[in-house]
């Protein structure tokens, strides 16, 4: 009787564990490409983090990294929306607006700003 208590305890926990982990399935670095058309792409690294209502971060092509102001992840449909100010080459401020969604490891979607806008795909590394 004992050891059937134990075990169940532990399966109890480990699945506890289980669905603890899964629900965080953004947070990490990702990397990938964006851009405004299929010929003219960049390579960019995003650092995500979801602390279960919000997701903060960054996305960097390689110059001037945006900081995500405002996201959020909705882990039943995969949806997340986020919006992130950089520096663009002149000193401007941009602001992006991205929306994507998360299908197993890999997250795709679109993107804009006040002077364009494209698509992005990125895998969680």
């Amino acid at each position: 009787m004992r050891s059937t208590v134990m075990s169940l305890g532990s399966v109890l926990c480990l699945s506890i564990a289980g669905l603890l982990f899964a629900a965080d399935t953004i947070s990490g670095t990702w990397t990938g490409e964006w851009g405004p058309n299929a010929i003219e792409r960049s390579q960019v690294v995003a650092q995500l983090k979801y602390d279960g209502k919000a997701v903060t971060g960054t996305f960097n092509t390689g110059s001037n990294p945006a900081t995500i102001s405002k996201g959020t992840f909705n882990e039943k449909t995969g949806v997340i929306h986020l919006e992130a100010d950089a520096r663009g080459r002149t000193g401007a401020r941009n602001h992006y607006v991205i929306d994507g969604k998360l299908d197993k490891r890999t997250i795709t979607g679109t993107w804009k700003y006040e002077k364009g806008n494209g698509d992005f795909t990125i895998s969680m590394q």
